[in-house]
C-alpha cells in the first residue's frame, strides 16, 4: 500500500489486521510511498511495520527495494492494494512468493493510461484479485481485460461495528447540521453538492465538509463566488469521525463513483440520516428504502432530495431509512465476517500451494 491515508481502503486494512487470528497469521506491512495519518493507529497493532520513501525513476528504486525486503521477510502470502498493486505484485513474483493477492478498491476511473497498462501487464501475476462489489468487479473485467473467473470473488469491506454504535435519531432543536466527509476530489462531487446547496439556500441549516485533497482551492473559490460562506464550512481532515457524524443531523455524499462507499458504511452503522448519489457501488448499500437517493451528476435532483430530507428530519419515514441501513450493514459489512471470507481465501490458498505440494 502507498500510505495509510485516511481513507476507506485504509480504515478497512487497519480493522482487518486487527481481527486476523495471530494464532494463524503474523503480519508485516510495507507502505512505499509515506506514513500517512493513519499511521499512528497502525503502529499501534505492534505488527512488522516497514516504510519506503517515495522514490523516482519510474517507481523502478521501490520496486527493488520491495524485492529486496520480501526477499528478507520471506512472506507466505503477498496481499496488494491501491497503488501497491502493480509494484507488489511484480516485486513478490520476482521474490519468489507463492501466494499473491490484490483487493480492488475502487472503479478507477481517472487512472492514468499508463497505470491501467502496468495493471493489465501484471494482473496474470495475482492468484486471486478480490473486488469489494458488484461494480467493481464488472469494471475490473473490463478495465484489465480479466478473464471472468479472475475477479468472481467479491469481499466488501467492513466496518468494526463495536467502533460504530447505533444511535438512534436525534431531536433537533436548533439550526440544521448537514455534512460531508471524504477526499477533496472530483470524484466525491462535492462541486455539485455546492450548487444543490446554493439552489436551496436553507437559512437554518449549515454544511461541513470534512477532508482535504486537491480541489480544495476550488471549492473555497465556489463557496466564496456563490456568497455562500456563511453557510459552509471546510474543516480539513478530522481525526475523530464519530464526534463529526454525531454532530450532524443529516450527511450528503454527492459521489460521480465509488467503488462501495465506506462513508456510507461508517454514517449509516451510527444512525446518521443520508441523502446519496445512485453511483456504482453506493447503490449496493443505500436503496431508497435506507436513504434519500438522487441521480447522479443531477444537481437539481439532489437538491430536490436534499429538500425532501430536511423537511423529513424527525420523522418516523426517516427513522426506518436509518434502522434499516443500521440492520443491512449489520447482516453484510460486519468486519467478524470479512475477516472470516479473508481467512478462508488465504488458508485455501496455502493449501493449494503448500500442502498439496509437499505431500507430493
Amino acid at each position: 500500500m502507498p500510505a495509510m491515508a485516511r481513507g476507506g481502503a485504509e480504515r478497512f486494512l487497519l480493522d482487518l489486521i486487527s481481527n486476523l487470528d495471530k494464532s494463524l497469521f503474523s503480519v508485516s506491512i510495507i507502505l512505499f510511498k509515506d506514513k500517512g495519518s493513519f499511521y499512528p493507529e497502525l503502529k499501534e497493532l505492534n505488527i512488522d511495520l516497514h516504510v519506503l520513501k517515495k522514490a523516482t525513476l519510474l517507481g523502478l528504486i521501490n520496486l527493488y527495494r520491495l524485492f529486496k525486503l520480501l526477499k528478507k521477510i520471506k512472506p507466505h502470502i503477498v496481499h496488494t492494494q491501491l497503488g501497491g498493486d502493480i509494484r507488489g505484485r511484480l516485486a513478490a513474483f520476482l521474490a519468489g512468493i507463492k501466494i499473491i493477492i490484490s483487493t480492488e478498491q475502487n472503479l478507477n476511473k481517472s487512472e492514468e493510461s499508463y497505470q491501467q497498462i502496468a495493471k493489465i501487464i501484471t494482473a496474470p501475476l495475482a492468484d486471486e484479485i478480490v473486488a469489494i462489489s458488484q461494480a467493481v468487479a464488472s469494471d475490473m473485467q473490463h478495465r484489465y481485460y480479466l478473464p471472468v473467473n479472475k475477479c468472481q470473488l467479491i469481499i466488501p469491506n467492513g466496518l468494526d461495528l463495536k467502533k460504530f454504535t447505533y444511535q438512534e435519531n436525534k431531536k433537533n432543536t436548533g439550526n440544521i447540521k448537514v455534512g460531508a466527509i471524504g477526499r477533496l476530489h472530483p470524484q466525491k462531487g462535492f462541486d455539485l453538492m455546492i450548487k444543490a446547496w446554493q439552489k436551496l439556500t436553507p437559512n437554518n441549516a449549515q454544511l461541513t465538509i470534512a477532508g482535504d485533497g486537491p480541489e480544495k482551492n476550488n471549492l473555497i473559490k465556489q463557496i466564496t463566488k456563490a456568497e455562500l460562506t456563511n453557510s459552509i464550512k471546510l474543516l480539513g481532515d478530522i481525526s475523530h469521525v464519530n464526534s463529526f457524524y454525531d454532530s450532524l443531523d443529516l450527511l450528503l455524499i454527492p459521489s460521480r463513483w465509488e467503488g462501495l462507499g465506506i462513508v456510507a458504511l461508517e454514517a449509516g452503522a451510527r444512525g446518521v440520516p443520508i441523502v446519496a448519489s445512485d453511483a456504482d457501488g453506493l447503490k449496493e448499500i443505500l436503496t431508497p428504502e435506507r436513504a434519500w437517493i438522487f441521480k447522479t451528476g443531477d444537481e437539481n435532483d439532489l437538491a430536490n432530495k436534499l429538500k425532501e430530507a430536511l423537511n423529513s428530519l424527525n420523522t418516523e419515514n426517516t427513522i426506518k431509512k436509518q434502522r434499516s441501513l443500521r440492520q443491512y450493514i449489520e447482516d453484510n459489512f460486519d468486519i467478524i465476517k470479512v475477516v472470516q471470507n479473508y481467512t478462508q481465501l488465504y488458508l485455501k490458498l496455502w493449501q493449494q500451494k503448500y500442502e498439496n505440494t509437499s505431500s507430493k
